[in-house]
């Protein structure tokens, strides 16, 4: 782990201008104050302490280098503490009836919430969560998420509390990195350019920094999250790690990560999504610990009827970008074979890892029974079982966004290493298609 150990300049800048706007706006919603003197590295004081922070300062902080991180010369009134963790996490317990599986009224909710209440917490990330219940509240709960469902995969494998403990630690400050992206750039349903990629593919690295500075934590939550993002079949970020190369403690985060994800406040039909996002791809998880969440959405409550009823999309609608997505699944196929010969070793082997992943999702729609021939017999069998169209609707979600992320895959492997060759032109005329096809709908 040398790689989180000593990161790349912008993985360590926790005073970025995004962080810095993010704690003076947080100052204008509640009192935010110095608790000690912020000084510069020429021994000048910019601020004493008491001094309360808004807005007006962001130019002054962001144009000096600091002898300490802001976030340690901070404090704010009330802070997130063990208490608040608990009653979040009890909340979202009762609010949510997966995240209520893991922790049933009785012995096993009062042994959940006290690992939730013991998760260490220095001032400085305290305060980073205090700054992400007040300006970005999807993300803490997203955290608290993230802790409740790493302690009980933990618990699952029969682990002690302290482990429990440790995973709950991990799953909690994952993404502490983010609060240095601009809110603004997370917030836009527009595509990304590279530039705009940068910071998200960096936030593994910015994360696990702000949590390696402190002894609180454990060397390896600091790996976790720095892989949070990474698959076994290297197929994520921010490193490609594959099988092996990825710690335990990293394995269980990034399945935690991808699960969680599915219960996005604007995603619709969570429980299918993480069923099918489990089925698509199945050499990306560890094996050990996916029948947990098999077991938790065996136990779940499934979708109303009057829900599937009344989903945003049609059922002809989810068809036809199901159809859609068939053929350009058929095109990766005509491109691969009409430009596999043309390619240098290198080329040919990024290319045989993408196909992977894209022979999974043409799986998935045989499974479906997705082809021309269907239709009319898939149409006719949704609309007599609503449970049905609601699984049509989300694989044509999931198949979206995993179409995307393919062509994005092939791009960035591709650069890393094809040796210099050019993208054929029939695999760059594929991924434009691609783009036109998951441009928001």
């Amino acid at each position: 782990m040398s790689t989180a150990n000593n990161p790349t300049p912008e993985a360590s800048a926790t005073e970025s201008s995004a962080f810095l706007r993010a704690v003076t706006a947080f100052g204008q919603l509640q009192p935010v104050v110095t608790s000690r003197a912020v000084v510069n590295l020429q021994g000048a004081r910019l601020l004493d302490s008491g001094v309360q922070i808004d807005a007006n300062l962001h130019d002054t902080l962001i144009s000096h280098r600091l002898t300490a991180r802001i976030d340690e010369c901070l404090v704010s009134v009330p802070m997130v503490n063990a208490a608040v963790l608990r009653e979040a996490a009890e909340a979202l317990m009762d609010r949510m009836p997966f995240f209520g599986l893991m922790g049933p009224p009785g012995r096993t909710r009062g042994m959940v919430l006290q690992v939730i209440g013991d998760i260490p917490l220095p001032a400085p990330m305290a305060f980073q969560l205090t700054l992400a219940r007040a300006t970005r509240p999807g993300m803490f709960e997203h955290a608290v998420q993230m802790a409740l469902l790493c302690a009980h995969l933990v618990r699952e494998g029969g682990a002690p509390l302290h482990e429990m403990t440790t995973a709950a630690s991990a799953g909690l400050l994952h993404d502490m990195g983010m609060l240095c992206i601009d809110a603004k750039l997370l917030d836009s349903s527009n595509a990304l350019s590279g530039d705009e990629r940068r910071p998200l593919y960096m936030h593994p690295f910015t994360s696990s920094m702000f949590v390696a500075r402190f002894p609180a934590y454990p060397k390896e939550v600091v790996r976790a999250v720095f892989e949070h993002h990474e698959l076994l079949d290297g197929s994520g970020y921010p490193r490609g790690l594959a099988g092996a190369a990825i710690s335990p403690l990293g394995r269980l985060l990034s399945l935690a990560e991808v699960v969680t994800a599915m219960f996005d406040g604007a995603r619709q039909h969570p429980l299918q999504r993480v069923s099918l996002l489990l089925r698509m791809s199945p050499a990306r998880f560890d094996a050990a610990l996916v029948p947990s969440i098999h077991r938790l959405l065996r136990a779940a409550p499934g979708p109303a009827a009057d829900d599937a009823a009344g989903r945003a999309d049609s059922l002809a609608d989810s068809l036809k970008h199901l159809e859609a997505q068939a053929l350009l699944l058929t095109a990766w196929h005509d491109a691969v074979l009409a430009t596999a010969p043309t390619l240098s070793a290198p080329a040919k082997a990024v290319l045989s890892a993408v196909a992977e992943q894209a022979d999974t999702l043409q799986r998935m729609l045989f499974e479906a029974g997705i082809t021309p021939e269907q239709l009319g017999m898939l149409m006719r069998d949704a609309a007599e079982d609503p449970s049905y169209a609601v699984d049509l609707w989300v694989l044509a979600r999931e198949l979206h966004w995993h179409l995307g992320a393919t062509a994005h895959q092939l791009h960035r492997r591709w650069k890393a290493a094809a040796g210099g060759q050019a993208l054929p032109d029939a695999l760059v005329a594929w991924v434009d298609d691609v783009a036109r096809l998951v441009a928001p709908v």
